[in-house]
């Protein structure tokens, strides 16, 4: 009998095989795709161990299924395997479990990857063996180590639809907006696979703009636009962000544009303090924050053109942020979308798009229904690759314009993933720009 069997074999499906080698666990490994990316390291890693494409036989016989986020659990396989008793996990499941040091979960629908970067900066700062990763960046289980002091988690909801009682000394469901409509049976379902964060940690950060239902915890702190009405909690005040009535930042010193990065920022204090990280050398420390690559990246300018490569937004909330945030003139921006649409609703972007954007590029899988979404918000040019898109936007936009490359959606239909794109989009503008 399989001890064993990892389901997926993605970054994340690679690094449980790489852990069960270290741990001396055998195991075999199943994806429905006959040649995946990272089979030729599985290969070097160990020559012998077994890999297939899906095979129910091999599944039916495992003692226990690590599913990789990608893999629907409501695959057929998955579930008869479940009815029949055996044991179905994922990779942060497992590593709270194994965790020796203290874990700050971040989820939400956007800026979790933001806010996880920037609390490992500011915990990096202060203390040795802060291990950021997760969602983002570096798998979970590859962060193991005797020598860490801090565990900085961005959790997706995938991978929350096995970590139910995460043991995190801090957890923060960031936001919550529409996404992965072709995964979820309804927002709701959604919602609450998000919350799932919240289950078993020892302090609760959460925002006030979203519904979060009663929690197991007394230790809730939490954050917003407006002003505390407690000293713990985090808000705005004057132009400031406050902590009650104590002022910690001006809000024009942020080193990251935009009200949604302010929302960031804030929440990343707010988890520091939690962890007992020194609030003012935080605030001192956040000045030399440079924000991640694909969220909203100054990539140069072609004649005037402004360009900025958001290839990290995926979903439609995520664009209507970045939109948001240059959106300081009235049809200054000319904006790229496209690619997988995940059954998402792009009538949400008309709005914005009425107000600030003076013309559309449609690229990828999902341009028709996009398309169909913003008809007589502003005028639509489809496009059928990603260069070509570029030229196009660059052909309607005028000196002194925003171009922005931010999809709303998945990149699965032409790239390996959005980090894949973004370089593909900046080596494209690389070619062009003249500054």
């Amino acid at each position: 009998m399989v001890e064993k069997l990892i389901f997926g074999l993605g970054k994340t499906g690679f690094s449980c095989a790489s852990y069960f080698e270290r741990s001396g666990v055998a195991y075999s490994v199943v994806d429905d795709n006959p040649k995946p990316q990272q089979l030729s390291a599985l290969r070097k890693l160990n020559p012998a161990v077994r890999f297939s494409t899906v095979d129910e036989t091999l599944v039916m016989s495992a003692d226990e299924i690590v599913v990789s986020p990608g893999v629907p659990l409501s695959l057929p396989l998955l579930q008869q395997a479940k009815a029949s008793g055996i044991a179905i996990t994922g990779d942060v499941a497992m590593f709270s479990q194994l965790a020796q040091a203290p874990i700050a979960a971040i989820t939400g629908s956007n800026g979790k990857s933001t806010v996880t970067a920037l609390l490992g900066y500011l915990a990096a700062a202060q203390q040795s063996g802060v291990k950021v990763g997760g969602n983002l960046g570096t798998p979970c289980l590859d962060l193991l180590s005797d020598d860490a002091s801090l565990y900085v988690l961005e959790v997706s909801s995938y991978q929350l639809e096995l970590a139910t009682s995460l043991p995190a000394a801090v957890s923060v469901v960031l936001n919550l907006s529409p996404d992965h409509e072709d995964r979820y049976d309804s927002n709701t379902d959604y919602y609450a696979t998000k919350m799932n964060v919240y289950h078993s940690c020892k302090v609760a950060l959460v925002n006030r703009d979203v519904n979060v239902p009663a929690l197991n915890t007394r230790n809730v702190i939490s954050f917003g636009g407006g002003g505390p009405e407690r000293d713990i909690d985090f808000g705005v005040k004057d132009e400031f962000i406050v902590r009650g009535d104590e002022r910690l930042i001006a809000l024009s010193e942020l080193p990251i544009d935009g009200w949604h990065n302010m929302l960031n920022c804030m929440a990343a204090l707010a988890l520091g303090e939690s962890l007992n990280l020194d609030m003012k050398r935080m605030v001192s420390d956040l000045s030399g924050f440079v924000g991640l690559q694909h969220r909203c990246e100054r990539v140069g300018s072609v004649d005037g053109v402004q360009i900025y490569n958001d290839s990290k937004a995926t979903n439609v909330a995520s664009t209507l942020a970045a939109i948001n945030s240059f959106g300081e003139v009235t049809k200054n921006i000319v904006l790229i979308l496209g690619g997988e649409g995940k059954n998402a609703d792009f009538s949400l972007l008309r709005e914005v798009a009425e107000k600030y954007v003076s013309h559309v590029v449609i690229f990828g899988k999902d341009q028709r229904a996009i398309g169909q979404d913003l008809a007589g918000a502003c005028p639509i040019t489809m496009s059928s690759s990603l260069d070509e898109a570029l030229e196009l936007a660059l052909n309607h936009a005028q000196s002194g314009n925003v171009l922005l490359f931010s999809p709303a959606c998945a990149s699965f239909d032409m790239f390996e993933n959005y980090s894949v794109r973004g370089d593909a989009f900046k080596s494209l503008v690389m070619e062009l720009i003249d500054d």
